[in-house]
């Protein structure tokens, strides 16, 4: 599991644009071991499979790079 943090480097992106891909549903994330659910109030931090890293970006990323 990594970090918001590596998947951002990863996609050389800011942390805040993965956060904002795990919020709209682009990203899977973990959250105390069970998926991440937007707005049920659990605390902790947020983790997101390695398998992300093997996929391409959400559509979003190129276009912000443009």
């Amino acid at each position: 599991m990594l970090r918001v943090r590596d998947v951002a480097t990863h996609f050389r992106v800011h942390p805040a644009t993965v956060y904002r891909w795990i919020h709209q549903g682009f990203l899977p994330a973990y959250r105390n071991g069970q998926p991440y659910k937007p707005g049920d109030g659990a605390t902790g931090a947020l983790r997101i499979p390695e398998s992300v890293l093997n996929s391409t970006a959400p559509t979003e990323a190129t276009e912000e790079a443009a």
